[in-house]
């Protein structure tokens, strides 16, 4: 299930939208790890990229809040709930890869499955209702 950032996902805040733009390129390294080497390598290059994800969603998650309580915006309490629950589920799919305890394929599936649903709908559903609620220059 290959991700990819549309123009349709734009919130008009370019930070926000350059930050989702790397969160979807992040996702597609991911992808092409696992689609190319399931070697020791892979595994730890897999690995990589998860810790990779997991900073740069941290980094993400606190720039794009700080925009909106700057601009007080009135979807700020969801937005973090639902930021708070993305960084709960990536971080026990990544203890689940490290550990093994899911199995490599079915962790992979999963997260490769969550990951590419979460991003599309959080940005579709919630993000793009900041458009023309938040300056484009906030941040």
């Amino acid at each position: 299930m290959a991700i990819s950032w549309s123009e349709a996902m734009k919130v008009g805040i370019e930070l926000v939208d350059e930050d989702h733009r790397m969160l979807f390129s992040i996702v597609a390294e991911f992808e092409a790890i696992v689609k190319q080497d399931d070697s020791a390598a892979g595994a730890q290059a897999l690995g990589q990229t998860l810790a990779k994800l997991q900073d740069y969603v941290r980094d993400h998650f606190e720039r794009e809040e700080q925009i909106q309580l700057e601009a007080k915006y009135d979807g700020y309490e969801e937005n973090k709930r639902q930021h708070q629950e993305l960084t709960r589920t990536l971080e026990s799919f990544i203890a689940r890869q490290r550990d093994g305890s899911l199995g490599e394929a079915v962790a992979i599936a999963r997260m490769r499955d969550f990951l590419a649903i979460w991003l599309t709908e959080h940005i579709l559903r919630t993000d793009r209702r900041m458009r023309g609620r938040i300056l484009p220059w906030a941040g």
